[in-house]
């Protein structure tokens, strides 16, 4: 079962493959057959500072960028972030929203 937090190697349509951070909950995963995730980003560790970007370890990911996926589009799990970044992820989508 995928959850909320876990980092996933992914294939996202584009010419290589990425990291994604998993931002849906498992209820959506089993109803819809795709995952809310927001790609790994490159860029300025400034960056990390704004509301809407989560830190994984040294992975900065753009939540602002989020997009669905298929399943069966996750590759691998790579990673999970801990519950303090899971309610990072929060806060950052509801500054979105």
């Amino acid at each position: 079962m995928i959850e909320t937090g876990e980092v996933h190697l992914a294939d996202v349509n584009e010419e290589r493959r990425r990291l994604v951070l998993v931002v849906s909950t498992s209820s959506f995963h089993q109803r819809s057959n795709r995952v809310l995730v927001a790609p790994q980003i490159m860029g300025a560790p400034e960056d990390v500072a704004l509301p809407w970007r989560v830190q994984v370890d040294t992975t900065v990911f753009a939540i602002d960028r989020m997009r669905t996926v298929p399943i069966e589009r996750l590759l691998e799990r790579v990673d999970r972030a801990p519950s303090t970044t899971c309610a990072a992820i929060r806060r950052a989508v509801r500054f979105i929203a």
